[in-house]
């Protein structure tokens, strides 16, 4: 029985000694910080910033890119190039570029920094879309004869955030970017204040029996006749809906939407200080709400809003006229005191009355009212006959 009591206590003992031991305590050290590692980073998440940049994530000069290719997965690229005079889009015909959308897009890449890779495997290309097939954006900065830089955009992990890589490596990177900063639509790169007129260049604007003429910096109403008068906010405002007309997007050639052959279109004339004239066509569409804009100096159709264009085909030579006035004149307004003044002077006169006056008024009122029934009741009343009429003889 000895015996068997012991060997329990004999078993803790060496249990204890060998929890003790330099080996058990340096592994459960190590265990212990690599539970603080995993919790540490668990927390950080993919917000955790590295401890130092290792370099920018593509080298270019700004300055000197020529063109961006910008092309989404298994579409074509949309090209917009560089010229003396600006950016433009060469499918749309030399439209014209968003000047910032451009300059946008360039200082956003330029300032992209390499930081800890995301992932490195070819599996984790696809699966972040960043292949060299699979991606939603692939750009391309071509720099005259040097050769281009390509950046793959691709999934989101976050609010205004991307995957992106380079094609120099298969390094995954987090970036502060987003697919909107890269359309992949030409029409998207336009600018659709393209068409705003400048008020001061302008002499004239003419549109069905309205026009304007600026004159000494301000804007009159032509051909006013006697005893008319123009509403001075109500010009302003047509010019600036004549003068600021934004398009909702560019036609492509083969774009020929079937116009409203029951509306009548609209054309407006805009006359510049230099003497040129450009001519505006609306055009309601047979579907839809919108018109479609064509303009004399440019080669181009464009779209506009329904709402825009029905601000201008309502409006007429008699909404800037000021309401004609009133034949008769009312008199003129007393002022609250003295009108207060003469109120009190009436009521003070009729109390003043005295009482004779008073009864002498009632007097002959009664007098009057008794000689009216005497009269009434001694005027002869008129005789009448019980004899039929004499039928009088026939001619």
């Amino acid at each position: 029985n000895t015996r068997v009591q012991e060997h329990p206590q004999q078993q803790a003992a060496t249990t204890r000694h060998g929890l003790l031991s330099p080996l058990v305590i340096a592994l459960g050290t190590v265990l212990v910080l690599q539970l603080v590692a995993a919790l540490a980073l668990g927390l950080g998440g993919r917000t955790m910033e590295p401890a130092g940049s290792q370099g920018p994530l593509v080298v270019f000069e700004p300055d000197q890119v020529t063109g961006i290719r910008i092309q989404a997965s298994e579409s074509e690229p949309v090209l917009v190039t560089k010229t003396e005079t600006g950016w433009i889009i060469p499918s749309l015909q030399d439209l014209p570029a968003a000047e910032h959308k451009v300059t946008g897009l360039l200082s956003k890449l330029e300032g992209l920094e390499k930081g800890l890779p995301v992932a490195t495997s070819d599996e984790a290309l696809k699966r972040f879309k960043v292949g060299d097939q699979a991606f939603e954006r692939k750009l391309t900065l071509e720099a005259g004869d040097a050769p281009p830089a390509i950046i793959y955009l691709g999934d989101s992990p976050g609010f205004r955030r991307l995957f992106v890589r380079t094609d120099e490596d298969n390094a995954v990177y987090e970036a502060e970017l987003g697919l909107f900063d890269a359309p992949h639509e030409a029409d998207d790169w336009s600018d659709q204040t393209l068409l705003h007129l400048k008020a001061d260049d302008l002499k004239r604007l003419s549109f069905a029996e309205v026009n304007l003429v600026r004159e000494e910096d301000a804007w009159r109403l032509a051909d006013l006749a006697e005893g008319e008068e123009q509403d001075e906010q109500a010009v302003e405002d047509a010019v600036r809906n004549l003068t600021n007309m934004d398009f909702l997007g560019v036609l492509a050639d083969e774009e020929k939407p079937a116009a409203n052959e029951e509306a009548i279109p609209i054309e407006i004339e805009a006359t510049l200080a230099a003497g040129e004239t450009i001519t505006y066509r609306l055009t309601e569409l047979a579907e839809g709400n919108d018109y479609l804009l064509e303009v004399s100096n440019r080669p181009q159709r464009f779209r506009l809003a329904g709402y825009a264009a029905e601000d201008l085909s309502d409006l007429g030579r008699a909404d800037l006229l000021k309401e004609a006035e009133e034949t008769a004149e009312s008199p003129p307004e007393m002022p609250p005191a003295e009108a207060a003044e003469n109120e009190g002077a009436s009521r003070a006169t009729e109390n003043a009355m005295t009482p004779s006056a008073q009864v002498q008024d009632a007097g002959e009122t009664g007098s009057v009212d008794q000689k009216g029934s005497e009269a009434n009741a001694t005027a002869p009343m008129p005789e009448t006959s019980d004899e039929p009429a004499k039928a009088q003889p026939e001619p």
